[in-house]
């Protein structure tokens, strides 16, 4: 598994999205670096880690991160999950709690899907065999983003449907098939007495506000924010905004 590692101190475990890689959180990297131990991965089937499998489950995915720390003498950890990364953290949280410092959740969410959802997890499957990956990302990748912020991100869109087009079919594929099947995991946000936070997008259409609302409410000690503006990918469309809440959460609650 592709990970890398820098600076000194708490470890933070950046996990990216569906069809992305470490890079999405390189500007994080570099912000927190100097007062944590920072690891960005490549989720398996993604950047340059290669897929072990082709039939696999979100917690196998949380297995194979949970010992490729393990491997890196990390036993203990905050995580933060981008989406399908927030899945595997609400996984890691479930099967490894000794391990969590405590977990952040980045425009993902807790339940699982619901029948209309599903549907269209089986629709991507179906369209990826049909036409394959690139025509998938022509208009997957800019539908992460809010309207208004296509234009002015365009270079950082088109990148990253670039990079995405290189995903494996088999990986776009099979994490689709693993999101459909995962469990709901609202009780792990619900129980947790270790510090949490949510951060969402105002504008996102495949985490829609209301249901980042019913997470927030349900903190019990941390924090959140609803990025005004943003999409699915407030990463990158409120960049600053989202390194300056987490570099805050971080030093209050770690």
């Amino acid at each position: 598994m592709n990970i890398q590692i820098s600076g000194k101190g708490k470890t933070i475990v950046f996990l990216h999205g569906y069809c992305e890689s470490l890079d999405i959180w390189k500007a994080f990297d570099t912000t927190l670096h100097t007062e944590y131990q920072i690891v960005l991965i490549d989720l398996p089937g993604h950047g340059q880690s290669p897929l072990l499998t082709k039939d696999f489950s979100i917690d196998d995915i949380a297995d194979q991160v949970q010992q490729e720390l393990k491997d890196h003498g990390i036993s203990e950890y905050f995580v933060i999950g981008h989406s399908l990364g927030g899945y595997i953290s609400l996984a890691l949280a479930e099967l490894y709690p000794e391990s969590l410092l405590g977990l952040g959740l980045f425009s993902s969410s807790t339940f699982a899907d619901d029948e209309d959802k599903k549907k269209v997890r089986d629709k991507v499957k179906a369209y990826i065999l049909e036409h394959g990956v690139a025509s998938f990302m022509d208009s997957f990748i800019s539908g992460l983003f809010a309207p208004e912020n296509r234009s002015r991100l365009s270079d950082e869109i088109e990148e990253m449907r670039i990079s995405a087009s290189k995903t494996p079919p088999d990986s776009v594929i099979g994490y689709a098939m693993a999101m459909k099947n995962r469990p709901d995991r609202t009780a792990v946000l619900a129980k947790s007495e270790k510090p949490v936070f949510v951060i969402a997008g105002e504008r996102d259409m495949a985490v829609k506000l209301e249901t980042s609302q019913q997470m927030i409410d349900l903190i019990r000690r941390g924090e959140a924010l609803v990025l005004k503006g943003a999409a699915h990918n407030g990463y990158l469309e409120s960049k600053n905004e989202s390194i300056s809440f987490i570099k805050s959460f971080l030093n209050q609650y770690i």
